[in-house]
């Protein structure tokens, strides 16, 4: 897996190779097995119910997968989006925050599709 490339969709290949200790075939696996994590489409279903509750839990749970994984700008925006929606939630300003998280995984799964070709 070219560095660079990930750097481009937002991933810091040698941050998420250190939390791997090194395996770096296992780092990648992980990396493309992202793909079929369904915390976000759990997220964007609850979104479009406008159930706090689960958008918190699908967000909360993304944002676990992604910071192990140092998707770093999908972490980034996903935490503001969880913060959002913690203990009462504010569904409209996580409705805001919630297009950022959309592009961040749209472009680092973009980039995904393309080596698991």
């Amino acid at each position: 897996m070219d560095k660079e490339q990930c750097s481009q969709a937002g991933i810091d290949y040698d941050a998420g190779l250190n939390r791997f200790m090194g395996h770096q075939d296992i780092y990648e696996k992980y990396l493309l097995l992202f793909l079929k994590d369904e915390s976000y489409r759990q997220l964007e279903a609850a979104m479009k119910k406008g159930d706090i509750k689960e958008a918190f839990a699908a967000g909360h749970s993304m944002k676990g997968v992604v910071g192990n994984l140092s998707m770093n700008d999908l972490y980034q925006a996903v935490i503001p989006f969880v913060d959002a929606l913690r203990g009462e939630g504010d569904m409209a300003k996580a409705r805001k925050l919630y297009p950022a998280v959309k592009k961040e995984y749209k472009r680092v799964t973009a980039f995904l599709k393309t080596i698991e070709q």
